[in-house]
């Protein structure tokens, strides 16, 4: 099978100013693979037609010696193959170069950990990922504070901060970022942090930074990132939302928007409200509705309740407010034109749903919090409580297990446990209390 190699300058992972990640891709039909080389170049300092540093490069003789060794070990690793009768695929010759490097992990030039944050917070923007940009940005600024002596740095001052090899890590280092992350926040909080933290670690440790048994933070913390956490109740009691559904607002105002979005998103198996705003025309059709969610890139394709397609045909023909852009609902127009702008966009929409909806809510008398995501919550308890089988449910919500449904719905409404233990109680005998007790006087 065709097995190409070649040292490549990759200029979706810009992580310093004007400056590229330098790699040698692995390539095998479809198959690819990258070789770390932990420098970068910028195109002046690079010649693209030798695939080597120019002489002015300030690491040109490491750079130079680095990829002529991989090369070698490339090329030698492919013919031990092919005079074994085997054929290697990318990730197996990857593994044999990475493993027998002689140059040792703290070459001068290797991206430090801030460094590497920024390589990939940089790659998710161009990927058009802003929201998960995001989340790696946050830990970076809490990772920066423990080696900045827990000040926090702007970024306009990055340039100031100190950093750090992933070699360089202590034990302290890898303790004084649990108890940072665990000051002040909640379970589900910390455990977000703590999980990028390790896919940074993850994906430094597959590019060859450091090895796992010597430095991934899981040796050093003992709060365990994905246990099970018992999170507040957000789903709604259906006779409440009942009430709310039968609100009366002024036609084509904010509130009344909002309560047209409330329906759709409550028919619509309680869709994500991001996915919502992104719905564009052609998604919708034939009381039949397909989309791609952007948390778990799942496509979506199934029946749209009657009452979901009568707001979309509301808003497709009466609302007086359209998209120019294709989108069902009138939130995102041809000026959202990049993925931070849609973002921003959709974030800020989200806040006005979120405040008609705790006023609704207030209206009615429901005195927990209400938000979007209450909806979705409420959308799969409402099935459970009128004994719909988990694995409907965990159809209607996508999930792939029924593991993770359960998991789902026991942060839920605890009423169908409630009933039944009422409904135990009540065929156990009761004892009429006389007014005397029988026992001894103490």
């Amino acid at each position: 099978m065709l097995f190409t190699y070649r040292v490549v300058k990759k200029t979706g992972l810009r992580f310093k100013e004007g400056e590229y990640e330098v790699r040698i891709r692995l390539s095998q039909l479809k198959e690819k693979e990258f070789v770390p080389l932990g420098y970068s170049s910028t195109p002046e300092n690079w010649n693209e037609t030798l695939r080597l540093p120019h002489p002015s490069h300030p690491y040109y003789r490491e750079l130079t010696a680095k990829i002529n060794k991989y090369l070698e070990d490339i090329q030698f690793e492919l013919k031990v193959a092919e005079k074994a009768g085997h054929y290697p695929n990318c990730l197996d010759i990857k593994r044999k170069v990475t493993h027998s490097e002689n140059v040792p992990l703290t070459q001068r030039g290797q991206l430090k950990i801030l460094e590497y944050f920024d390589k990939v917070i940089n790659g998710l923007e161009e990927a058009g990922n802003p929201g998960y940009a995001d989340v790696f940005d946050s830990t970076r600024s809490k990772v920066s504070k423990i080696l900045n002596n827990g000040k926090f740095i702007s970024k306009e001052e990055r340039e100031k901060e100190k950093d750090k090899s992933f070699l360089s890590f202590t034990k302290e280092d890898h303790q004084r970022y649990e108890w940072l992350i665990s000051d002040g926040t909640t379970e589900s909080t910390k455990s977000l942090y703590l999980r990028t933290y390790y896919r940074i670690w993850n994906m430094a440790i597959k590019d060859g930074y450091c090895t796992r048994d010597k430095h991934h933070p899981s040796n050093f913390i003992k709060y365990q990132p994905y246990k099970r956490i018992r999170t507040k109740k957000r789903s709604i009691k259906e006779d409440y939302l009942e009430k709310i559904l039968e609100l009366d607002f002024e036609p084509h105002t904010r509130k009344f928007r909002s309560h047209q979005l409330l329906q759709f998103t409550y028919y619509a198996r309680g869709i994500n409200f991001g996915d919502l705003c992104k719905l564009k025309k052609e998604d919708i059709g034939n009381g039949t509705i397909h989309y791609t969610r952007s948390k778990n890139h799942r496509e979506y394709d199934y029946i749209l309740h009657p009452q979901a397609m009568e707001v979309v045909n509301y808003f497709l023909k009466e609302y007086p407010v359209k998209s120019d852009a294709g989108y069902v609902f009138p939130f995102l127009f041809a000026i959202h034109n990049t993925p931070r702008k849609i973002d921003q966009r959709v974030e800020s929409a989200l806040q006005d749903f979120n405040e008609d909806l705790k006023e609704m809510a207030e209206a009615v008398g429901w005195q927990r919090k209400f938000t979007s995501y209450s909806l979705r919550h409420g959308f799969a308890t409402h099935l459970r409580n009128n004994g719909v089988d988990i694995s409907i449910i965990k159809e209607a919500l996508g999930h792939e297990i029924e593991q993770q449904t359960n998991v789902y719905l026991d942060d839920l409404d605890d009423k169908p446990v409630a009933d039944e233990v009422n409904r135990a109680l009540l065929k156990l005998p009761s004892k009429k209390n006389k007014g005397k007790s029988k026992g001894k006087k103490l």
